[in-house]
């Protein structure tokens, strides 16, 4: 496991439910109750990176659950929440990429209408995120697995290229020519549409 992180945790955190002190505390401990409250409180944030991810639901709700049942056995080593946000997201992003690379399957474009209201984040928030539309989501499920990891860390969880080289095995500069390279892409395919093309 990585020391923790020292630096924010990227502006999606203010999305997570609210947690009460010593709750972290609390679940190393082995209170079940406080480990509830821990994964409702991040439940959100994983899940949406998830199904952005590999486009299943069925998929997403899996990944959910393996990572929880991972995070249960490696509490002891979490050291404090903004930590445990980063593990969360390391450990997720990680499994959506070896789940993309073993299985060798191309997602399928999940429609916002289909999440649940429990993920769906506010109508502000769905006209602020770049990532939401239709078009741009099934744009962003033709891209490499590491690439979309990248891309989904930078503009959906707000991570700079340095946070996002600590979460995944890449190199700054790996990582902002995925993001170059990226939104290269998107801005042609794009541009194409609106050219008919």
């Amino acid at each position: 496991m990585d020391a923790p992180h020292t630096s924010r945790p990227g502006a999606a955190a203010a999305d997570d439910a609210p947690i009460r002190d010593g709750c972290l505390e609390r679940a190393r401990r082995g209170d079940l109750a406080a480990f509830r409250e821990l994964m409702g409180a991040h439940q959100a944030r994983i899940f949406s990176v998830a199904l952005r991810f590999t486009g299943l639901r069925s998929d997403a709700e899996e990944l959910l659950q393996d990572v929880f049942l991972q995070l249960h056995a490696a509490l002891a080593q979490i050291t404090n929440e903004e930590h445990l946000v980063r593990w969360l997201l390391r450990s997720i992003t990680h499994r959506c990429i070896d789940r993309q690379r073993h299985a060798g399957r191309r997602p399928r474009l999940v429609p916002m209408a289909a999440m649940p209201p429990a993920f769906e984040p506010a109508a502000t928030e769905l006209d602020a995120d770049p990532l939401l539309s239709s078009r741009l989501h099934h744009l962003l499920l033709q891209l490499a697995p590491d690439a979309r990891a990248v891309m989904l860390l930078r503009f959906q969880q707000d991570l700079d290229p340095a946070d996002i080289a600590e979460l995944l095995p890449m190199p700054v500069a790996t990582i902002k020519s995925h993001l170059r390279r990226s939104l290269e892409w998107l801005r042609s395919q794009l541009e194409g549409d609106e050219h008919g093309t």
